[in-house]
């Protein structure tokens, strides 16, 4: 029988919050991220459980093997905190966990390494052309500022949903991000095209030092930006693969250059 469980506080989540950023310090094959899962609930157990063998029997059930997005990851941990202080069932939290890790990882893969990454990383690459070493900078700051929001908000309403946390990851707000990232990044990806297309007219080198001189575009180039961002908005209305819209634009420009010559 349970004894005496303590409420989760504040602190006890922010406690699994600043842990979580290690949740794939314990990767591997047979168990995926469960290492790194326990190791994050480790306070919780001597927080939630006065007995020794009560902690080892949390810990244990928690060590199956599991896996998810490591951003997402967080909406586990904060449903999974919930499930444990209202004494819910071990069984049931077990096949909770199993289920979510079909959820986590698809929309995780999709938000994050298929949509908002790479058009973040074109941001990056443009901000590059006018800023330099700062605007690779801007990209990993924009980039890890976006993962250390998805991991407090994971937290947050993993923990204040429970068995409902899946209605957050259908939510407008991910869909949306998703959605708005994937477009985002083909109209950077034209700006790109134009931007460095025939601009690097000098590329000098002394000792470690690289120093680049670009050219304002020319005016057909920026026509050619506008056709490229309307053809984007285009097919991606139609809730096209963004990836997929990405290639035949790139190959379609490909062929007017070949052909015309003047691109």
């Amino acid at each position: 029988m349970h004894t005496h469980m303590r409420k989760i506080s504040r602190f006890d989540l922010f406690r699994l919050y600043l842990r979580s950023f290690f949740v794939q310090a314990g990767w591997t094959y047979e168990r995926m991220i469960s290492l790194g899962f326990v190791w994050i609930l480790i306070p919780l157990a001597k927080k939630l459980f006065s007995s020794e063998k009560e902690q080892r029997d949390f810990l244990k059930r928690h060590l199956l093997s599991f896996n998810a997005n490591p951003y997402l990851a967080s909406y586990a941990l904060g449903a999974v905190t919930k499930l444990e202080e209202t004494k819910t069932p071990p069984q049931q939290i077990v096949r909770f966990k199993d289920l979510l890790r079909g959820p986590l990882g698809a929309l995780g893969d999709n938000l994050i390494w298929q949509n908002l990454r790479p058009a973040l990383l074109i941001l990056g690459l443009i901000l590059t052309f006018r800023f330099g070493v700062y605007g690779a900078l801007s990209f990993f700051l924009i980039f890890n500022l976006q993962q250390v929001y998805l991991r407090a908000r994971g937290i947050v309403k993993g923990y204040a949903l429970g068995f409902r946390v899946s209605s957050d990851l259908t939510c407008g707000y991910l869909q949306n991000v998703t959605k708005w990232s994937g477009r985002m990044g083909a109209v950077l990806l034209g700006i790109l095209i134009v931007l460095s297309y025939g601009h690097l007219t000098q590329l000098k080198s002394w000792g470690r030092s690289i120093q680049l001189v670009i050219q304002p575009p020319q005016p057909e180039k920026i026509v050619l930006l506008s056709l490229f961002i309307l053809l984007s908005f285009l097919a991606l209305k139609r809730n096209k693969n963004p990836n997929y819209t990405l290639l035949i634009l790139l190959a379609f420009f490909l062929v007017i250059k070949a052909v015309v010559g003047q691109i």
